[in-house]
């Protein structure tokens, strides 16, 4: 009888390891840089833009002012990878944010918090309308928009999805 308990006990533990392997396999590979570029070429801006380098490590006045600028965090201590992609020329309210969160636990409550810190009058001259997260596994997506601009936060967030296999775990 106990052959049988430790027989019926040590494939549970084998399927539940292999439960999480698969999981893990299922979060949204490569860097947020790259996969900025795959939402941008998926939907095109209509204006010139690039990305801006964000290093996570710089604890600086400048560096923390920056990160706050961007993604509305106060730090990156629960940042594993960031990139930002905004227009580089003129004033158009357009702002498009990945990060990877490195417990991905913690994906939705980033994702509240980028939603309630960064502002969408942040240009001074001009403000997005549309201001959406959304998530998947232990990335998050924060888009803000102006709607004069021909975009729709959603349509970036829908790109995102296909992006991740056709879904997003959650959108705010």
């Amino acid at each position: 009888m106990k052959k049988w308990i430790s027989i019926f006990l040590a494939l549970t533990l084998l399927f539940s390891l292999t439960a999480c392997r698969k999981k893990k396999a299922e979060l949204l590979p490569g860097t947020m840089a790259e996969n900025v570029d795959k939402l941008m070429q998926a939907n095109p801006a209509e204006f010139m833009g690039g990305q801006i380098p964000l290093v996570l490590e710089d604890n600086s006045e400048e560096g923390l002012w920056t990160l706050k600028s961007y993604t509305g965090l106060d730090s990156s201590e629960k940042l594993s990878d960031v990139a930002v992609y905004e227009p580089m020329t003129g004033s158009q309210a357009f702002s498009l944010v990945l990060v990877r969160v490195k417990d991905g636990a913690d994906a939705k409550p980033v994702a509240q918090q980028m939603k309630e810190n960064i502002d969408p009058r942040k240009w001074i001259c001009a403000g997005a309308d549309q201001v959406m997260a959304a998530g998947y596994g232990d990335v998050v997506l924060f888009i803000m928009v102006d709607s004069a601009l021909g975009k729709t936060a959603q349509s970036y967030v829908d790109a995102f999805a296909q992006l991740c296999g056709g879904q997003v775990d959650f959108t705010i």
